[in-house]
């Protein structure tokens, strides 16, 4: 995922404040991932920073879940979080691996200071690679870092390319998507769309491959195009895998995290368009039904209340006022300022048709 990418899909969640004394820590139970995630589905951040801010020494997988969900309320918070994380974890790349992620978005959402934050970001990710030399997942990160920052902030489309090569001689798989982005960023479009064909044409690459792409189409307003490739993920299925410790679990995970955001791309491209709306209302709904019963982790999945406003959005498109109504009312709380922006001017439109 860029650095560079909205926040708003750092996903996790949220745990409520104890019925107990202010200064009583939580049980167990209660902080627990699970429980914590659980939370975080269901756009219930408030309760999960209340609850990890008062954990002392914060594992690393508590300190990703509170700055996830720090992202999603008080950016800035989440800035000094990830300093924190920093601090506690030091030897860890992962915490430099989300360090990079909050200072990339804040990058995209600070016109001044943009260049501090990706210098920032690039120095943690650089970190990262030194820490996990191994590890694909950092220098994904950091090939993304080049592609999709200025030169003036350190991208470096030769950097990307060199980081292509590093990733194929890793896991020769990751390195065909590495190359596919790294032409489409690069305007060679011919050369992505050959490797996306042939990653399509592969069981345990078909979803993800078509989810790229229908992506890049979509972003590009080549609607027609993009419907053709994600139209195909309404129908397609994974086998599903119950055993975390499987070792069949990553890959199960991985294509059903891919399934579910091409069945919202779905759903958003309708509303984009303005097309193919029963078939965006029946990807949304198959996306809300298996986001909420899923075991995978959802982080950078978009959460419910993005998929009941764009619901909500093509139910009123073709006025299904009460059915917008009802979607709109499982919303909870705002999200983001854009969030509750697009949320009053649906209602204002639901109002009028009403």
């Amino acid at each position: 995922m860029s650095v560079f990418k909205t926040t708003r899909h750092l996903l996790f969640a949220a745990v409520a404040l104890l019925s107990c004394s202010a200064h009583a820590l939580p049980n167990t139970d209660n902080t627990s991932i699970e429980v914590l995630t659980e939370h975080a589905k269901q756009g219930d951040f408030e309760y999960v920073i209340s609850v990890l801010e008062a954990v002392k020494g914060k594992t690393v997988e508590q300190y990703n879940l509170l700055i996830s969900a720090l992202m999603n309320t008080d950016p800035d918070d989440a800035e000094d979080a990830a300093e924190e994380f920093i601090t506690a974890h030091s030897k860890d790349y992962r915490a430099y691996h989300m360090h990079a992620s909050v200072m990339g978005a804040q990058a995209s959402n600070s016109i001044f200071s943009a260049l501090g934050y990706a210098s920032k970001a690039k120095q943690s990710l650089e970190t990262a690679v030194e820490l996990a030399p191994d590890n694909v997942e950092v220098y994904q990160a950091l090939m993304q870092f080049h592609l999709m920052a200025p030169s003036i902030a350190g991208g470096d489309m030769k950097e990307a390319e060199k980081l292509t090569d590093k990733i194929a001689s890793i896991d020769p798989q990751e390195g065909q998507f590495a190359k596919a982005t790294y032409y489409l960023q690069d305007k060679q479009e011919d050369k992505a769309s050959a490797i996306y064909t042939a990653l399509i044409a592969q069981d345990d690459t078909k979803i993800r491959a078509g989810l790229e792409l229908g992506t890049h189409y979509l972003l590009a307003e080549r609607y027609s195009d993009a419907f053709n490739v994600l139209s195909v993920l309404l129908t397609a299925e994974v086998n599903t895998v119950d055993d975390k410790a499987s070792d069949k679990w990553d890959a199960y995970e991985e294509n059903t995290r891919h399934l579910l955001y091409g069945k919202y791309r779905l759903g958003l491209l309708a509303v984009k368009s303005g097309e193919n709306t029963q078939t965006g209302i029946a990807a949304l709904e198959q996306y809300i039904s298996e986001y909420t019963a899923t075991n995978i982790d959802t982080a950078s999945l978009p959460g419910l209340n993005w998929a009941y406003l764009r619901l909500a959005e093509l139910q009123l498109n073709i006025n299904e006022i009460i059915k917008a109504k009802l979607t709109l009312a499982s919303i909870k709380g705002e999200d983001d300022k854009r969030f509750a922006s697009l949320l009053s001017d649906l209602k204002k439109q639901i109002k009028k048709k009403a």
